[in-house]
């Protein structure tokens, strides 16, 4: 069993090196070591970086990176060996995608998706109320979520049970996001931003809790979700977005239709993709280990990368000197503060 030493860096906070679909894949032929990334002597021994978009440590690795990534950003294969994300795209073997709704931690969703929703709700699923949302913040958002949902509230009143725009007198948001949407007929599935590929665990996770998801964001979902059992608002006004919600809403007999047909195109879908990723995985970790690279390291594009080191170092150090300052400052107003109450 060949022995391959690899290490995450700038990840989610909730990210668990042991448990992963990455890990469980390698884990399966390779004898897996996991390097600690947080204590700097152990830089030398990663052999394979899997980083992602949390920070820029990786910059300090010079083994073979790859960059996974959640969010809507395209790898910069310059600074990577390999990626995985959400872009269409061919580049050779450098890249896979692997949209966020089939990663591990989404498993659960993703198996109720693919059961029957009319099971999922129970009896007079059309009963239930209007529609609600879970969104956790508009932080760099696109603002068609943020006017799709008060323009669709002057209709009905949208529950919102999220962080965002919360009217539920929960402005921490709900504890457990399916068991809240089940009461609804539909729920807002949309994407903080409207992109080809960038379809995350929104859509999936309307159809795990039984709803009729009104989605926006991925012109290309179609090509694996089946249209005919949500609401697809891309390409149409917000205008003409809740007109549709309407149509379905006001007529039963439509909306048990889309209730009762199956989420994706392809019931095999996953488990497809999952031997696609192994066998992507396996000829980079199979293969002699200079001849697994792939970015340039040496020219024009060494220089680059040092000189992107240097800058991002530099500016982590003026925001610590920042902070210390401020620190520093607080501490000079507090002392002078407790002097004048002595006195």
């Amino acid at each position: 069993m060949k022995k391959i030493r690899i290490g995450y860096t700038d990840v989610y906070p909730d990210f668990t090196p042991t448990d992963n679909v990455i890990y469980n894949i390698l884990k399966q032929k390779y004898d897996v070591e996991i390097i600690d990334t947080t204590v700097p002597e152990n830089r030398g021994k990663v052999e394979y970086l899997f980083y992602s978009a949390c920070g820029n440590r990786y910059l300090d690795y010079h083994c073979i990176r790859i960059f996974v990534t959640g969010e809507n950003l395209c790898p910069n294969f310059n600074l990577c060996d390999y990626a995985l994300g959400f872009e269409h795209m061919d580049f050779g073997d450098r890249f896979f995608r692997l949209p966020i709704y089939f990663w591990k931690q989404y498993r659960e969703d993703f198996d109720l998706m693919m059961q029957n929703r009319l099971k999922i709700v129970g009896e007079r699923p059309e009963k239930r109320d209007f529609c609600g949302i879970v969104a956790t913040n508009n932080t760099f958002a696109d603002p068609m979520r943020e006017n799709f949902f008060y323009a669709l509230s002057e209709y009905k009143q949208v529950a919102s049970g999220g962080r965002a725009y919360n009217n539920i007198g929960k402005p921490d948001g709900v504890e457990n996001k399916r068991e809240f949407l089940n009461g609804y007929k539909f729920s807002i599935a949309f994407e903080n931003s409207f992109y080809p590929g960038y379809c995350t665990e929104k859509l999936m996770q309307a159809f795990s809790a039984g709803n009729v998801p009104v989605y926006w964001g991925d012109e290309t979902a179609v090509e694996q979700f089946n249209e005919k059992a949500f609401i697809n608002c891309c390409g149409l006004t917000i205008k003409e977005a809740v007109a549709k919600v309407k149509e379905v809403d006001e007529n039963d007999e439509l909306y048990l239709k889309m209730l009762s047909e199956p989420a994706l195109l392809d019931n095999k879908l996953l488990v497809n993709t999952e031997k696609e990723l192994t066998t992507w995985l396996y000829n980079i970790f199979d293969a002699d280990y200079d001849k697994a690279r792939r970015r340039p390291v040496n020219g024009k594009m060494a220089a680059y990368e040092e000189n992107l080191s240097k800058i991002i170092h530099r500016d982590e150090k003026l925001r610590s000197n920042k902070v210390t300052l401020a620190i520093g400052r607080f501490i000079i107003s507090l002392n002078k503060a407790i002097r004048k109450i002595k006195r």
